[in-house]
C-alpha cells in the first residue's frame, strides 16, 4: 500500500485551491504526524522526510503554524471535509467541549460526524476561558457550522448534559434535530405545567426498556420536547488504585454516582415506531467524540497533542487542523485495510468475527509499515 500517495491525494482533495508550496508543507507535516510524530512543532519538524537539516525542518513546521494564509483557508478545508462526508440528509453530529491544557487556559469546541466507531472532525474552534460555554459562543458556532454543511443537510445534533435548554432552542431555530442528556438540577412536567417535579422522580422508573414521555423541561421558561428514559445494564467497572483497591476519593465517588444515573434524553425527532430505541442508539454514538479527543491528545494512544506547549490561539488552531487532517488520513487508511480484509494482519490475537483495532490505530500501523 503506497500510503504516501494516498495521504497526498486525501490532503490535496480537501485543499484544492491552496498555493502549491503551502500545500506541500501541509502534506509533509501531516505525513510526519501520521507517521508517529507528536503534535508539537519540534516533533513534527523532526519527522519531516527531507534532505534538509532537522533544524530547518523544525523552522518549516514553525512557520506553517504562523501562516496567515493557512489560517484564512481553514474554514475552506473544514467545508471540503463536510461536503465529502455529510452526504446523508440526517447525519449524526456530536458536539462537545474539551480542555486543551491542564492549566485550563484554552478549550476546544468540536463538531464530529459519527463514523464506524471513530468520529471524523467536521469543524472546531479554540476558545479562552472567557468565552467557554457561553450562549453567544454556541450560537455563533452553530451558525458557522450551518454555513459549512451542504444546504440539504438537516443533522441530528448529539450533546451531553453540559448543553442546556438554550442550546436546544438554538438548534430548533436552525430547523435541525437534537438529542441531548438532561441531568439534575432540572424540572419536568407531563401535564402541560400543572405539576412540576424534579427529574430524579423519573429515575426510579428507568429500566432496560426505554420509556417515552411527552413533556416540558425548564420550569422558568418551559421547553416542549420528548423525553426518553433508559438505564443500561451495569458494566461492573471500578476505578482502582495502584494496589488494586477501589478508589474512594471524593472525585471518584462523585463520578461513580454520576455514571450510575439513568439516561434521560431530550429530543425533537419525529415520532415513529421504535422512536425511543432510536434515540438511545443515537446517543450511544456520542462516545465517539470522546474517543476522538483521546486520539488527538494521548501520547500513548494517539497524536500526542498533550505535549504541545503552544499558547497563541491561532497556532493552536492550525496545529489542531494538521492533527485533524492526519487523523482523517489514518481513519481512511484503516477503512481501506478493512475493505481489503487486511486488518487481521495487525491483530495480536486471532479474532475473525470483529475488527479488534480502531480505524485510526490500523492507519498508524499501516503508516509504520510504509
Amino acid at each position: 500500500m503506497n500510503v504516501r500517495a494516498i495521504l497526498t491525494n486525501i490532503v490535496s482533495f480537501v485543499t484544492p485551491k491552496m498555493h502549491a508550496t503551502r500545500q506541500k508543507a501541509v502534506i509533509d507535516c501531516v505525513h510526519s504526524l501520521a507517521s508517529g510524530s507528536a503534535a508539537t512543532v519540534t516533533s513534527i519538524g523532526r519527522g519531516i522526510n527531507s534532505n534538509a537539516y532537522e533544524k530547518h525542518n523544525i523552522k518549516r513546521a514553525d512557520r506553517l503554524l504562523s501562516n496567515r494564509h493557512l489560517l484564512r483557508e481553514q474554514p475552506l478545508i473544514y467545508g471540503a471535509v463536510c461536503r465529502l462526508f455529510c452526504t446523508a440528509k440526517h447525519p449524526t453530529i456530536s458536539i462537545d467541549w474539551s480542555d486543551l491544557d491542564e492549566c485550563k487556559r484554552h478549550f476546544l469546541l468540536r463538531a464530529a460526524l459519527s463514523f464506524d466507531g471513530r468520529a471524523i472532525t467536521l469543524y472546531e474552534e479554540v476558545h479562552p476561558l472567557s468565552t467557554k460555554e457561553k450562549p453567544a459562543t454556541h450560537k455563533l458556532f452553530l451558525r458557522r457550522l450551518s454555513l459549512l454543511l451542504p444546504a440539504s443537510c438537516k443533522p441530528v445534533i448529539v450533546t451531553d448534559a453540559g448543553f442546556k435548554t438554550p442550546w436546544f432552542r438554538q438548534i430548533e431555530a436552525l430547523g435541525w434535530y437534537f438529542v441531548g442528556r438532561v441531568r439534575k438540577p432540572n424540572f419536568y412536567t407531563i401535564d402541560n405545567g400543572a405539576h412540576w417535579q424534579c427529574i430524579s422522580w423519573l429515575y426510579a422508573k428507568a429500566s432496560l426498556q426505554p420509556k417515552q414521555y411527552q413533556a416540558q423541561i425548564a420550569r422558568n421558561t418551559p421547553f416542549p420536547c420528548m423525553l426518553t428514559l433508559y438505564k443500561k445494564k451495569s458494566q461492573g467497572r471500578h476505578s482502582l488504585n495502584a494496589d488494586g483497591s477501589i478508589k474512594r476519593s471524593k472525585t471518584s465517588k462523585s463520578n461513580a454516582r454520576a455514571n450510575s444515573d439513568p439516561w434521560l434524553l431530550a429530543s425533537n425527532l419525529p415520532l415513529k415506531h421504535s422512536h425511543s430505541k432510536q434515540v438511545v442508539a443515537i446517543y450511544r454514538q456520542r462516545m465517539q467524540i470522546e474517543e476522538s479527543f483521546r486520539d488527538m491528545k494521548s501520547t500513548q494512544f494517539g497524536l500526542g497533542f498533550e505535549q504541545s506547549g503552544s499558547l497563541k490561539l491561532h497556532r493552536i488552531s492550525l496545529l489542531l487542523l494538521l492533527s485533524n487532517l492526519a487523523s482523517l488520513v489514518l481513519i481512511l487508511l484503516g477503512v481501506g485495510l478493512t475493505i481489503t480484509n487486511q486488518q487481521r494482519r495487525f491483530q495480536a490475537n486471532s479474532y475473525r468475527d470483529k475488527r479488534v483495532l480502531s480505524l485510526q490505530t490500523l492507519g498508524l500501523r499501516a503508516m509504520a509499515k510504509g
